[in-house]
């Protein structure tokens, strides 16, 4: 056995508190900031709709040369692992940089574009988070990759290191600069992108140091390899695709969200922060399912990487439903934090138990089963099957609910669970007919 159950504990713990602790970023700032008002809430939700779209396409080329490294690693080729991640690399600072300086200098024109119908005071405030929040992209993308390249190599704990730096540090500076200096929006954002850079900064230090399979002190006497270039895209550009088409599918819904007014916006921005973090550990295990079975496959254990997938999958499954129950029954709680007006927190509240119920029965499916599809190579079908549900599901759906029932911003959430649906039947389908197994590029 390539994993034993003990080892698997070692691979998943420390993932599943690394992503609580990321996730508390999203859930401080807005919590933090909520004494400013509804206003201030709205505008960052409507710049962490826009960041969604960016972070996904980071994670998807990070994932694209982790899944590379991981299977090379698996057939003990040590080099070829260090080969993909220092193309990784490079990759992945070009690529957050360009991104950086377009969202700068289109800042305003993005945000006026976007969400025509959200009032100048909540577009105000977006402007502001949203020119810290590019200039810490870079930031995210190098985060995610040596956070790709350590769980490649089956070390979790180390991200958890930069991950715990970067929460914590999150909090203390927001309390210093929203509560101390009393910058607002503006120190909401200053301190995230501070946080992000401490964050990062600790986990080039240990990928430089130590003895890593992969190691920045490894890649100097590399030759360069056009080869591994194009594999690490071959795998990232249809993750990419596919996120990247998700996400500004939901910046259009996020439009249709906007035009029920600030209220809804501000409802709709707390209940996601929720969802996410409800979401968080069983993301965080689909992280390490990746690691896993990518192993398994890389070392020609075929048997393996489907037993090991049912039993992980199992597990995540009883962690969302266990997770989606609390937040059911937490939800009146959990708007009060806010401070929200009552028309708001009534909204967020229902927001909340519907997406607990949605989430309980069918997240697991719709997106921990793609990650054994993609440890695999198995990218394409993924792409399309997820390209056609948003579309088709997640934002025509929200503009015909919003035209033919009266339910507000609820709609948008139902067309949500309409394409979660679609996607964890399509996609179960797929696991069972075993066509994924034939797919790796090495």
């Amino acid at each position: 056995m390539m994993f034993t159950r003990r080892k698997l504990v070692d691979l998943m713990v420390p993932l599943i508190i690394e992503q609580l602790f990321l996730g508390t970023i999203g859930i401080v700032d807005m919590l933090m900031v909520a004494p400013v008002g509804e206003t201030a809430i709205s505008g960052i939700s409507l710049v962490n709709s826009i960041n969604m779209l960016f972070h996904s396409i980071f994670s998807a080329l990070a994932v694209g040369g982790g899944i590379l490294c991981t299977q090379y690693l698996g057939r003990g080729e040590e080099d070829h692992g260090n080969q993909a991640g220092r193309q990784l690399f490079f990759m992945a600072g070009g690529f957050s940089v360009l991104a950086a300086a377009v969202c700068c200098l289109a800042n305003p024109l993005v945000l006026s574009g976007l969400f025509p119908t959200a009032g100048p005071d909540v577009l105000s405030e977006g402007v502001t988070y949203f020119y810290l929040a590019a200039l810490s992209y870079p930031c995210v993308m190098i985060f995610d990759a040596c956070g790709a390249l350590f769980r490649g190599m089956g070390s979790t704990r180390i991200p958890l290191l930069g991950s715990v730096v970067m929460s914590v540090g999150n909090v203390i500076l927001n309390g210093i600069f929203i509560y101390g200096l009393r910058w607002g929006v503006f120190g909401a954002g200053f301190a995230s992108l501070c946080a992000k850079a401490a964050g990062v900064c600790c986990l080039l230090a240990v990928l430089a140091g130590g003895n890593h399979a992969v190691s920045i002190r490894k890649w100097k006497s590399l030759p360069k390899d056009r080869v591994m270039r194009r594999n690490i895209l071959r795998l990232a550009v249809p993750m990419a695709m596919e996120d990247g088409v998700f996400h500004v599918g939901k910046l259009l819904v996020q439009g249709v969200v906007a035009s029920f007014g600030t209220s809804a916006i501000a409802a709709n921005a707390v209940a996601l922060t929720i969802a996410d973090f409800t979401q968080m550990p069983a993301y965080a295990i689909g992280l390490g399912l990746t690691t896993v079975v990518g192993q398994c496959i890389g070392a020609g254990e075929k048997e393996q990487a489907q037993m090991y997938a049912r039993k992980i999958l199992m597990a995540s499954f009883l962690i969302a439903a266990g997770l989606s129950a609390l937040t059911w029954g937490a939800a009146g709680e959990i708007t009060r934090l806010y401070r929200l007006t009552e028309e708001t927190a009534v909204t967020a509240g229902r927001l909340i138990r519907f997406h607990a119920l949605i989430c309980g029965l069918t997240w697991i499916l719709a997106f921990n089963v793609p990650c054994v599809l993609r440890a695999a190579s198995d990218v394409t079908f993924i792409l399309y099957v997820s390209v056609f549900s948003m579309w088709v599901f997640r934002v025509g759906c929200s503009y015909l609910f919003r035209e033919i029932l009266d339910v507000g911003v609820l709609g948008v959430w139902m067309a949500m669970g309409l394409d979660w649906t679609f996607r964890a039947a399509v996609f179960t389908g797929r696991l069972r007919s075993g066509k994924w197994l034939g797919k790796a590029f090495i």
